[in-house]
């Protein structure tokens, strides 16, 4: 996604000890924030230089807290207008390292291929990551719109970095990603999950990317899967299939058209989609022990997530009664 001239910024959280992954956490920085409106102090700003990216340190303060938190912002080409966009910051303070991560709200003129962010009272929030894994040195990077109305206690986007397949590669042989990203939600009542992942590969001269999501309710089992060309635009085709696991003999297959518009007529998945459909949707499931914990359905694994949520965070996403009952 890109914004006409829009400031390139990332902030980076401090790492959150115990937090509740599988994997080895003491590697990853990534917190979950809600929305508190900050000052920044923009005096002691170290400078690195990583490949031509710029990465600044500023001394926040949060609102109605007296501790400053240092936090970080990237800029491209050092370019950062502060006065076009505005931080929230609802974080606590840890040794001096801001805990959580900060929100960005811009306003721009918008055309048909970028999705803009306009900044209002009531607009979608709009949570800015960047993880650094330490373990080996890389920097993943992207954004999430997290459903304050969900409730939701954990939104995690992943991006993986891009990579070009060969040119002319056939799109029914992919055998490299250019573009990897992964959502994962889980809500307080167990309810909901969320999967997508994105493949884009060259097929002549044209980028042609796969988006497929899963979700997972008591009552719905739905992939979408759509096409997208180089010009970011939505190509004609693309596929909705649901099942409903009370009664696994309704299926409908829907076909999108390219005004995104679900037409009521069920559709058949070509082959192809069907085997790119299976496939994904098997891989997403069997990665279930590298996602967050949080996601996890099993009654040990929610309970593991609660103990250590309660015990290292503040409140995430949910309203601070529905925390101390969680967490009381």
């Amino acid at each position: 996604m890109s914004i006409k001239n829009a400031p390139q910024i990332i902030l980076i959280s401090a790492i959150l000890t115990g937090c509740v992954n599988t994997i080895d956490t003491t590697d990853l920085e990534v917190v979950p924030s809600n929305e508190t409106l900050m000052s920044i102090e923009t005096d002691n700003i170290q400078q690195i230089q990583d490949k031509k990216t710029e990465y600044r340190f500023l001394k926040l303060q949060p609102a109605n807290k007296t501790e400053k938190c240092e936090i970080a912002y990237m800029t491209n080409e050092g370019d950062l207008s502060v006065q076009n966009g505005q931080f929230f910051w609802d974080g606590n303070c840890i040794k001096g390292k801001a805990d959580g991560i900060g929100r960005l709200f811009v306003k721009y003129e918008t055309t048909d291929s970028e999705q803009i962010v306009e900044y209002s009272d009531n607009q979608t929030l709009i949570n800015i990551y960047l993880i650094n894994d330490k373990k080996n040195g890389t920097l993943y990077k992207g954004q999430a719109e997290i459903d304050l109305d969900e409730k939701t206690q954990f939104g995690y986007f992943r991006s993986v970095t891009p990579k070009k397949t060969k040119y002319g590669e056939l799109i029914t042989d992919i055998l490299e990603t250019r573009d990897v990203t992964y959502i994962y939600r889980y809500n307080q009542d167990n309810s909901f999950e969320e999967y997508t992942k994105s493949y884009c590969a060259l097929e002549n001269d044209n980028e042609t990317c796969f988006n497929i999501t899963t979700q997972v309710k008591p009552d719905l089992e739905r992939i979408s899967f759509s096409n997208t060309v180089n010009n970011g635009k939505a190509k004609e085709i693309g596929y909705v299939h649901e099942s409903n696991p009370a009664n696994p003999d309704e299926k409908a297959v829907k076909l999108i058209t390219e005004k995104g518009t679900v037409t009521t007529k069920n559709a058949e998945f070509p082959l192809e989609y069907l085997t790119y459909i299976r496939e994904i949707n098997n891989e997403i499931k069997n990665r279930v022990s590298y996602v967050p914990e949080s996601v996890a359905l099993s009654e040990n694994k929610i309970e593991e997530y609660k103990n250590k949520a309660c015990a290292v965070t503040s409140v995430d996403f949910m309203p601070l009664n529905d925390y101390l009952k969680i967490c009381n």
